[in-house]
């Protein structure tokens, strides 16, 4: 019993320095340069399109279109790419000392990773995984608790998808 006590222990104090860890965020003192990107872990044997779509030979600029993925068609998902071309503005509302953010402040939203989490460049610092559910968007969703940001202008962003073709060829689309 004191074996399983102590995992639960060592457990619990691994979450809290991780938390911990997350509130200060990592020294940044300049935002990341654009575009930013950041790898999704997304991994799946069998994926398949809901809809006709162009494929190209990489996600940048500078891409080839290689062909067409037919609606139906099976392919791997190899992994997926968040490319942040500007950031959301969002604008402080209420004071979060905390994160020793005032009124008027802004903060730099970049990948949605999920359920409120982005990444966040605030205030020379880095913020990975980041609670944002105190962000109001501009249509008025969003913010779920301690409503104390709202954006104040939307980013540019795009999600794109790496996988592989059923006659073994690697190949990207934009994911909508």
């Amino acid at each position: 019993m004191s074996k399983v006590r102590a995992v639960y222990v060592a457990m619990f104090l691994l979450l809290i320095l991780t938390l911990a860890a997350q509130e200060q965020g990592t020294p940044m003192p300049q935002p990341p340069a654009l575009p930013a990107t950041a790898e999704q872990n997304w991994i799946v044997k069998r994926f398949k399109m809901a809809h006709t779509t162009s494929i190209y030979e990489t996600w940048m600029a500078e891409r080839k279109k290689i062909g067409e993925v037919q609606r139906g068609t099976i392919v791997q998902g190899l992994g997926k790419l968040s490319v942040v071309y500007e950031p959301d503005v969002v604008t402080i509302t209420t004071a979060m000392p905390q994160l020793t953010l005032n009124v008027g402040d802004t903060i730099f939203r970049y990948t949605y990773e999920g359920e409120g989490f982005a990444d966040f460049w605030i205030k020379g610092r880095w913020y990975k995984e980041f609670d944002g559910s105190f962000i109001t968007e501009q249509d008025g969703n969003g913010c779920s608790k301690k409503c104390s940001g709202e954006v104040t202008k939307v980013g540019r962003k795009e999600e794109w998808c790496h996988v592989r073709l059923q006659d073994s060829r690697e190949a990207w689309f934009r994911d909508n």
